[in-house]
């Protein structure tokens, strides 16, 4: 068994919620609700910056800090991400990639002239992490400019139009770039292989980097911000004895002791620091509920409402009396709000729900823990049909997230709704590998990808059957991306417990998989499987293409042709080696998408597939949609 805080959680009876607006959903109105990624503030605190799909394409809109209309900034058929303004306020700085390439070119809007500057023109290339300079004069970005699969730092003048080299790689790839508040000093993150990372500060006058957390093998620290003294930095790390997440300070030396502010049982992240004084927000993340908190170096702290649900951006304004921040829950989408700290009020900006849909129509899912085989707790958020008796009669499925170091959290899944107001019941489960457990429950993978993780999904199994609502013979499985690969997994090993299964841009054959992917992803690989030759015998064992011949169920596969993180050859090699067993075998592979469906019409198209495939398989004995 794995020590995880989960053993703390309570575990109470699973009941169908009794709800007179239950409906069952539409496809089309469910999907044009709005997503929103980020969010920044302009300099003058007036506006919020965000990037939304409201026209089916993520773009950049401006909305008024204190709520008004929405105005549409950038206008492009291809997949825009807000990076952030220029402290002067010229300059709106985004990402804009090519049919979800993942390798994006940086623009620059001019915020007068709403002229637009490609500033990397490459091809190709993969870009992240870009900073502006406290004075706006300049900004930092790691790049793969000099090879696939190396990011040092360059700097990029906007009036000279200059990009120049000035962070090499060879101490490791740079990440998580934050200029000290005299615009100095940079502090990164350093990785080789993505799973384990140091902290450290470069002097941009004298060239000298000082390493305040070396590079190991068991922890990740991340750099997240600086005190306003410029004396110290703010890092999320787990380089403690409990293994855990959580917020500290470290001195600019070399390797200092680390000031931990945030230790608990569960992880907490760094999310963002006060312009204008000593303070931080940071979220505590409680088995997939994401509590956002504030705090300043005295210890004193304040949560956030609401208290369910998931945070994913805070941002504090210009004058640090304003907090913007994105939140969600099972039953409501993401949407910005403005929390007064001052006032302690909290104001919504955004609507994201559209055609009359309300929160009442969703079913808000209930967090549960089971045993798996070896009897380590797992956490698994279970959606449960409004109206619904315990009578083993209703289908359901096991829906497997991505990562593996990733989790389900308690968050808007369009799709998890859709199935759930059909009837099917629902569970996620955050096997072992997923984040938010500690650092050993993480790591349980290495060596064993699709080993115990698959066994925790058959754990959910048995734990359906014995809340009395699931039919066993009417269970299936799906996932996308590593839940892609453990639906081709839970097929191949366990063949006659699924009644069919949807596998999303999945990973199908770990030796195809490794020669085919960006090069950032076979460092993650080498890390997890070891050598794809000393260990060819477990390389072999976990890709499911080698035991195609053992599916009994129908597999319909969805994969975007420009994917580099799981390559559409694997999608393409699988569905060729399951048609050869007899199977029913279906294949949908978006031509202008990569790794996830961020087009609507996509999106919309592949949960309708979906839909189908599991109604004539699975599901009820009807549907709309």
């Amino acid at each position: 068994m794995i020590p995880t805080p989960a053993t703390r959680l309570a575990n109470g009876t699973v009941t169908s919620p009794s709800n007179p607006s239950h409906r069952p959903l539409d496809i089309d109105k469910l999907y044009y609700t709005r997503g929103i990624l980020s969010v920044q503030w302009s300099v003058d605190g007036e506006h919020l910056y965000f990037d939304t799909n409201i026209t089916g394409r993520y773009n950049i809109w401006a909305v008024p800090s204190n709520r008004g209309w929405p105005v549409q900034l950038t206008v492009s058929d291809e997949r825009t991400l807000l990076q952030e303004p220029s402290p002067d306020g010229r300059f709106l700085l985004y990402a804009q990639d090519f049919q979800g390439d993942e390798k994006p070119n940086l623009y620059l809007l001019d915020l007068a002239e709403f002229t637009i500057r490609n500033i990397t023109n490459t091809d190709k290339v993969g870009y992240r992490d870009a900073k502006w300079s406290p004075d706006g004069r300049s900004l930092v970005f790691a790049g793969e400019r000099e090879g696939p699969g190396t990011y040092p730092v360059f700097q990029f003048d906007p009036d000279k139009g200059a990009i120049k080299k000035i962070v090499g790689h060879e101490a490791g790839d740079c990440e998580s770039i934050e200029y000290s508040p005299d615009g100095h000093k940079l502090a990164l993150t350093r990785t080789r292989n993505y799973q384990y990372t140091g902290a450290s500060v470069y002097d941009l006058e004298t060239g000298n980097e000082t390493m305040l957390a070396p590079i190991d093998d068991k922890t990740t620290t991340i750099t997240g911000g600086w005190t306003r003294d410029g004396k110290r930095v703010y890092v999320t790390s787990n380089a403690n004895d409990r293994g855990v997440d959580a917020v500290a300070l470290l001195e600019l030396k070399q390797g200092p002791e680390f000031q931990w502010l945030t230790l608990q049982d569960w992880d907490s992240q760094l999310v963002d620091v006060s312009p204008t004084e000593d303070k931080f927000a940071y979220v505590v993340n409680e088995a997939g509920n994401l509590r956002l908190l504030l705090r300043d170096l005295n210890g004193e702290e304040e949560e956030i409402p609401p208290t369910q649900g998931v945070v994913r951006a805070a941002r504090f304004s210009p004058d640090g009396k304003r907090l913007a921040i994105i939140h969600a829950s099972g039953d409501s989408p993401h949407d910005i709000w403005v929390y007064d700290l001052k006032a302690r009020t909290l104001k919504q900006i955004t609507d994201s729900l559209v055609g009359g849909l309300h929160r009442e129509n969703f079913v808000s899912p209930q967090l549960v823990v089971y045993p798996s085989f070896d009897q380590t707790p797992i956490a698994a958020f279970l959606y449960v049909p409004a109206n619904i008796k315990a009578d083993h009669s209703h289908p359901a499925i096991i829906y497997s997230h991505g990562g593996p170091q990733w989790e389900h959290f308690n968050s808007w899944f369009p799709g998890l709704q859709y199935y759930t107001s059909h009837g099917y019941l629902v569970i996620a489960p955050n096997f072992r590998g997923s984040t938010g457990f500690g650092r050993e429950f993480t790591e349980s993978l290495r060596k064993d990808a699709g080993g115990g993780d698959l066994n925790d999904l058959v754990a959910a199994v048995d734990y359906l059957i014995s809340t009395a609502y699931v039919d066993p013979n009417r269970i299936a499985i799906t996932g996308g991306s590593w839940g892609g690969y453990l639906t081709l997994m839970a097929l191949t090993k366990y063949p006659d417990l699924w009644a069919a299964g949807v596998s999303i841009v999945p990973l199908a054959n770990w030796f195809t998989a490794h020669e085919n992917e960006d090069p950032v992803l076979q460092k993650n690989d080498e890390w997890l499987m070891g050598d794809p030759v000393a260990d060819r015998d477990l390389w072999q064992d976990r890709s499911p293409l080698f035991f195609a011949n053992k599916i009994r169920a129908p597999l319909l596969l969805l994969a975007g042709h420009n994917d580099i993180r799981c390559p559409v050859r694997e999608t393409e090699q699988m569905a060729e080696a399951a048609r050869k067993n007899g199977v029913t075998v279906e294949v949908k592979i978006y031509e202008n998408e990569g790794h996830g469906f961020a087009r609507r019409e996509n999106e919309i198209d592949a949960i309708k597939r979906s839909a189908k495939f599991l109604e004539t398989h699975v599901g009820q004995r009807s549907t709309k949609g």
